[in-house]
């Protein structure tokens, strides 16, 4: 994952249905495959938004029994009976219709994307249709003389706005719910009840542009027989007025499939890449992409670029071979250029140049860099033994086992830079025979399952050195960071070796605990010297998920715990919670501070599984994770969580409230004297199991 000068606020690693979940809607005009009524239909991961004529209809289903299937399809269900289970999904239409509205109002489609969708369903040729045209943006124009409709999304979600030019008469402006169950004004939002679950359109925005700028517009919903009007108060009728409600229900992404995100990074203009893996050929790739069409496993990694406001697609690209390839971390050098880390099981994964260093087999590690548009590889590597490489224990999991302890820990590992762009890749391997490339402090496995740590020429045409980096148990390294003041690398990880490799004498954790440990190793920037390595145990469980310097080149270090520790020279605590932040000293002999953070809410387990860490210029600390698990303690396919509940917030948060299954963002104040910032992020759906992701919101360094 990448852990850089960035924090990803909603994240990447856990394994969710929505690959790119603040992408653009995506309207797909009809060209004869839907029925004639529908005009645009924007795809959705469970249920639809249909574009009529007068109006909009809302397909949605059952997100528990929509949940279930994929959950059964992909064997992620909960024991054999689940697999076995017949699943009724439900789902809800509704209509919406702009009452005696102009059945002939011209339709504009805008903002086009430069791609095209096919539809060969069934054997009717006269229900097929080809280059079907995708677009951001729909306006209907005078749906009511001087009044246009405009749907459209914002960070995601479903809006249309009335415009309501001069000369407009706002009283016969009226929309006709039909099909809901019920229909009511709640806090000034608009519920619409459904037999799947209740839907909202937020208080409506209106606002008008004078002469000193926007000004808002008291405007609000009047419901009465199912017909929705809009009361405005303090409006000038000579100037045009805006009225934008959002309709809150889902999420577009342009994929048909299942996909899922794993990670995501920013470019040196703000622009936003992600990656995941995509089911099948349900994914859009772009004019040109390196790679338009799966390679034929069962999964193949996907790739996105956004235009810094999320507005555009850049590119999109599928990377694979005939096996199943997963991404774990992304860089982007300065030119804009992307270098992609994850394992694959394909042995024709796309590569250029050498294309393999080692034996290879099982899963390999792969390092690929593609050209800032997506069009072509500049470098691309397999690297690894006969045995399984850059999979954490085990193949996706399903419940605790040794290194592998959240949801998503199968997929951990980080890629970075440094100012000449060599690449630096910290991962495992479960291989005897994994290739060390030009360095002699550890050239075999130490047994188990070992980290290791690579660093490749910035082309990716070859590895300058590579290393085992391991004890007789388990280890793995997830997360790497260059010392700005030495060149040395610092990597960390978790390791069940009471001889983990490296002098620990000094350091803050000279001996073994016991369990699960952290660990953090200093490597010489040639890979030729293990300089030094420290535990970061207590006599619990204990891994370390981040590491940055600050700009004066001090490391900090993020991980979980079980463990009882000491508050050292921490002013802000959360009590013997289940999370840590420590400053060290540069050479790991002592703690400049250590805190912990979380709340315990009755299971003796984490609050979150970290996925982002960040330590800006002026030292303040950023942590991001996600909490909650498929249910409140671990059966035969959970991992123990204790959840985002009680978690501590600030009063200027994003989103105070939570349901125990939310991504989470913290923020510390210099040597963890304050809270800064705390929030949720995520739907309140009280026990209902759920898998969230959403890639955007990258906060960049202060």
């Amino acid at each position: 994952m990448n852990l850089k000068t960035s924090i990803l606020l909603l994240l990447t690693l856990l394994t969710v249905r929505t690959t790119f979940s603040q992408a653009p809607v995506q309207f797909v005009e009809n060209k004869g495959q839907w029925d004639r009524s529908i005009k645009y239909l924007g795809q959705v991961g469970s249920g639809a938004f249909y574009i009529n004529q007068n109006g909009f209809s809302v397909l949605q289903r059952d997100p528990k029994a929509w949940e279930e299937i994929f959950e059964s399809s992909h064997g992620h269900a909960k024991g054999e009976a689940s697999s076995k289970k017949n699943t009724i999904l439900k789902s809800h239409l509704y209509k919406v219709e702009f009452v005696d509205g102009n059945q002939s109002a011209q339709i504009i489609a805008d903002k086009p994307l430069y791609t095209y969708t096919n539809y060969f369903i069934g054997n009717d040729p006269s229900k097929w249709a080809s280059d079907c045209k995708l677009y951001q943006g729909i306006t209907v124009k005078d749906i009511y003389p001087n009044v246009d409709v405009r749907y459209y999304s914002n960070n995601g979600a479903v809006k249309y706005d009335l415009i309501i030019h001069p000369g407009a008469d706002l009283s016969k402006i009226a929309l006709r719910y039909s099909g809901a169950d019920k229909l009511e004004v709640k806090e000034k939002t608009l519920t619409i009840g459904t037999s799947v679950g209740d839907l909202k359109e937020l208080p409506p925005y209106s606002y008008q542009y004078t002469e000193e700028g926007r000004k808002e517009i008291n405007c609000k919903y009047v419901v009465k027989d199912n017909i929705v009007r809009f009361d405005l108060k303090g409006y000038d009728p000579k100037s045009t007025l805006v009225i934008d409600p959002t309709l809150i229900f889902c999420t577009f992404n342009g994929v048909t499939t299942d996909s899922w995100g794993y990670t995501a990074t920013y470019g040196p203009d703000g622009s936003m890449f992600g990656g995941g893996i995509v089911f099948g050929g349900g994914f859009s790739t772009s004019p040109g992409a390196v790679q338009g069409n799966t390679g034929g496993g069962q999964f193949d990694i996907c790739i996105i670029k956004l235009t810094p406001d999320g507005s555009n697609r850049i590119y999109s690209t599928y990377l694979g071979g005939g096996g199943n390839e997963r991404p774990t971390s992304l860089v982007s050098d300065p030119q804009g250029n992307l270098v992609v880390t994850g394992f694959s099981s394909s042995s024709d994964y796309p590569t250029r140049g050498i294309g393999k260093v080692g034996n290879g087999g099982g899963y390999d590690i792969i390092v690929t860099k593609l050209n800032a548009t997506g069009t072509g590889l500049i470098g691309s590597l397999r690297i690894g033994g006969s045995g399984d490489d850059g999979l954490n224990i085990s193949d996706y999991g399903g419940n605790p086992n040794s290194l592998q302890q959240n949801y998503g820990d199968f997929a951990r590992s980080e890629v970075i830079l440094d100012g000449a762009n060599n690449i630096y890749v910290a991962s495992c391997t479960r291989s005897t025979n994994f290739p060390v490339v030009s360095s002699n402090f550890q050239t075999s496995s130490g047994g188990g399952q070992d980290a290791v740590v690579m660093k490749l020429r910035p082309d990716v045409s070859d590895v300058t050195f590579s290393t085992y980096l391991g004890g007789s148990a388990n280890d793995a390294a997830y997360v790497l960071s260059i010392n700005p003041a030495t060149n040395d690398i610092y990597v960390a990880g978790g390791t069940e070796s009471g001889n983990f490799p490296g002098n620990h004498a000094g350091t803050v954790g000279q001996t073994y605990s016991g369990g699960v440990d952290g660990f953090v190793a200093i490597l010489s920037n040639d890979g030729s010297t293990l300089r030094k390595s420290t535990y970061i145990g207590s006599s619990s469980y204990d891994q370390v998920y981040g590491i940055q310097f600050d700009r004066f080149n001090f490391p900090y270090v993020m991980g979980q715990t079980l463990g009882s520790w000491q508050i050292i020279n921490a002013a802000w605590s959360a009590g013997n919670s289940k999370q840590f932040i420590a400053k060290l000293q540069p050479d790991l002999s002592n703690y400049v501070y250590f805190t912990c953070f979380g709340a315990n809410n009755g299971i003796n387990a984490p609050n979150i599984s970290p996925t982002a860490f960040l330590v800006d210029r002026c030292e303040n600390v950023y942590v991001s994770g996600w909490g909650g698990g498929f249910g409140s303690a671990p059966s035969s396919f959970e991992y123990p969580s204790d959840g985002t509940r009680n978690l501590p917030i600030t009063s200027d948060a994003l989103q105070g409230t939570t349901d125990g299954r939310d991504f989470y963002f913290i923020v510390l104040k210099r040597n963890a004297s304050a809270l800064l910032y705390g929030s949720f992020y995520g739907e309140i759906i009280p026990d209902l199991t759920t898998l969230m992701v959403a890639l955007a919101a990258l906060i960049e360094m202060v």
